[in-house]
């Protein structure tokens, strides 16, 4: 009985030292507590040990008179970042005099002076590593001193003040700590722990991960600033918590911040343990928007152990995309796979997955960083027939992930040669089209198109081909298909006829196989001409008698059998055709009956056609003439009558000798 009156006697004198001390007020009894005092640089002076960077010291009005100082002790861990400041009634940005100034030294674990802080009266110290700095970040491990000073020159007052020191961790980021739970139902030092964080997000996560050494009470979250308070809420870009918030006060959603398993929690803002190593969860929406500052409260309950934890406030997944994706790989050809990363803050893995057997198994590896927020991965060369299919795996620390999936195939790649009979052909007349795979036994597709007259550029088509968009280039769609075969050196021919006359183009596709990537061919272009035809005509007789008939023979070639041939006769004011039809050997023949005694002029010709070019025979005279008895009557009447008067003459002579 007497040993627990003796503890009970030294706990009380315990918690009154905290008390006059001033390192935290009676609501947090439990856990204030003044550890082994730590060997320190200073011999002369106040100053107060305070075990962890979690609670406010209350610096009351007086404790620090003009002149005087007060140090702060605190054991910190080097490269965390711990938000300090010291504010409370003394910050006075009114126009009056007679205000506090507390200036505040920072001494490094060796007793040097690291940095100090000299604002004008009224105004915060800005206790970052450097004064534009929101955090300050040990150098070292070991115990920093903060030495409060009311400056004896500047200052006019000692009114009260709060000194908070606290861990602060960023979002995304994963933090241990070690967690004790409380001994003979009393807590110990590593019972409780706190950190702070900011963040414009409403939505707030917390994941805590706990081993199973460990039963946890409780994780819980506080606002400790209401951004509404625009003037002076923030001190380096970072929100001030309310003051009365960090004594356990609340006003409806802000403050009420506490370490007692007793003390006040917000139930939509809290995780507990039902069993050891059950992990915990916060899922909190904060109803209100701002850029809010949080404190993150852990206690522990029975057992020991380290907990991960990690504060996710951003929900959003990487912006992931391939770049230059390959489709087609030529065998034992290493392929580099790449992707870009545009919001890759707090990226924790890149990784590559792989598979050659459709996920029967896979294979993973971890992306490189490159540059420029490209990452890049190889995937070894594989024999030709093999398809390739992959994930690339983005994870930021929040545990956000985004996955973008590829696939190639392993071929060989197949050249198609091609090559032509002739760079001109005539309408009617075949042309031969002749080539050569790399694979016997196969089926190709020729096709013949006639291009349009905007498509005679060599560099049109050469864009054309190399685009797939040649079929945009031809003429009225006048394409041809042909399926070819190659025989068993991989060769193929077709000879084929086209209907129509202009430019053409030709080329080979084939479909390619399980080992050959599918291929077409250059193209090779031709000209489909019209066939030249000639004519040549002949008369039966340079001159005919009015009223017969005159006849025109003549032959034409090539022979086209029934092909029309005009013949043309033409005197000084008249012209007449005549249609004559060639026969199976080309001949033709036409008889005409003049109607005119004149000179005439005859010639034969064929019209151009769509598959034929005109052609006109040489030109003939013959003369039309006026029959025979026409053309003697006057000498036959003269003679008749000259006979007829010479027989009067006698007759009239006979008769006088008669008479």
């Amino acid at each position: 009985m007497r040993g627990w009156s003796t503890k009970g006697f030294g706990l009380c004198m315990l918690v009154l030292m905290c008390v006059i001390t001033g390192i935290a007020p009676l609501p947090f009894p439990s856990v204030a507590r003044v550890s082994a005092l730590p060997k320190v640089p200073y011999t002369l002076g106040n100053w107060t040990y305070v075990s962890k960077p979690v609670l406010p010291v209350r610096i009351n009005a007086s404790q620090i008179p003009i002149g005087s100082d007060w140090t702060y002790v605190y054991s910190l861990e080097a490269g965390s970042a711990y938000r300090v400041y010291c504010y409370g009634d003394w910050i006075d940005y009114s126009s009056e005099v007679n205000k506090t100034d507390y200036d505040i030294f920072v001494y490094d674990p060796s007793g040097e002076r690291e940095s100090y802080h000299t604002e004008a009266a009224g105004l915060p110290e800005h206790l970052g590593t450097t004064v534009d700095r929101p955090f300050f970040i040990p150098k070292q491990t070991g115990d920093y001193s903060f030495c409060v000073k009311n400056d004896a020159r500047e200052s006019s007052g000692a009114e009260a003040a709060t000194f908070m020191l606290i861990e602060h961790v960023d979002s995304g980021m994963w933090y241990q700590r070690y967690m004790e739970g409380k001994v003979n139902d009393e807590p110990v030092e590593k019972t409780s722990w706190a950190y702070e964080f900011n963040t414009t997000s409403s939505r707030v996560e917390v994941w805590v991960e706990v081993p199973d050494t460990l039963d946890m009470y409780e994780a819980r979250l506080y606002i400790m600033t209401n951004p509404s308070e625009t003037e002076n809420n923030t001190l380096n870009g970072v929100p001030l918590a309310w003051e009365p918030g960090l004594y356990g006060n609340t006003s409806e959603i802000y403050g009420g911040y506490n370490l007692d398993s007793d003390g006040l929690r917000h139930n939509e803002a809290m995780a507990s343990c039902e069993y050891p190593g059950e992990d915990m969860l916060i899922n909190f929406t904060a109803p209100v928007e701002g850029n809010l500052l949080y404190h993150l409260a852990f206690i522990a309950e029975y057992g020991e152990g380290i907990i991960n934890f990690m504060v996710k406030t951003d929900f959003d997944a990487p912006e992931l995309r391939l770049l230059d994706q390959a489709e087609k790989v030529n065998p034992d050809n290493e392929t580099i796979i790449s992707a870009h990363v545009e919001k890759q803050f707090n990226l924790e893995t890149m990784t590559l997955n792989y598979t050659k057997d459709n996920w029967a198994t896979s294979t993973a590896l971890e992306m490189i960083d490159s540059q420029n927020q490209t990452y890049t991965g190889p995937i070894p060369g594989q024999p030709a027939g093999t398809v390739v299919n992959y994930t690339i795996l983005a994870r930021d620390t929040s545990g956000n992930s985004a996955e973008v999936l590829g696939s190639y195939a392993v071929k060989n790649s197949a050249n198609i040669t091609l090559d032509l009979s002739s760079s001109v052909v005539y309408y009617g007349e075949n042309i031969t089209v002749t080539g050569s795979t790399p694979v016997s036994g196969t089926n190709l597709t020729l096709t013949y198109a006639m291009l349009n007259n905007s498509a005679l550029n060599t560099t049109t088509l050469d864009y054309a081909m190399a685009n797939d968009t040649i079929l945009n280039h031809t003429s009225n769609d006048t394409v041809v298909s042909r399926l070819v075969s190659t025989d068993s050196s991989g060769n193929f021919s077709d000879r084929y006829s086209l209907n129509q006359t202009g430019t053409w183009i030709v080329w080979a596709s084939w479909n390619g196989s399980e080992t050959y990537f599918a291929a077409t061919s250059d193209y090779r272009n031709f000209t489909v001409k019209k066939v030249l035809m000639s004519i040549i005509c002949n008369i039966t007789s340079k001159s005919v008698t009015i009223g017969d008939n005159i006849t025109v023979t003549g032959h034409v070639y090539p022979i086209v059998e029934n092909l029309t041939v005009t013949v043309m006769f033409k005197a000084a004011n008249t012209t007449t055709e005549q249609t004559a039809y060639a026969n199976s050997n080309g001949t033709f023949s036409v008889s005409w009956k003049p109607d005119s005694m004149e000179l005439w002029q005859v010639h034969a010709y064929i019209a151009e056609d769509a598959s034929r070019s005109g052609a006109y025979s040489n030109s003939m005279s013959f003369t039309v003439t006026d029959t025979w008895l026409n053309q003697y009557m006057l000498y036959i009447i003269g003679g008749v009558a000259g006979v007829a008067g010479v027989s009067v003459v006698v007759f009239i002579i006979r008769r006088r000798r008669y008479e």
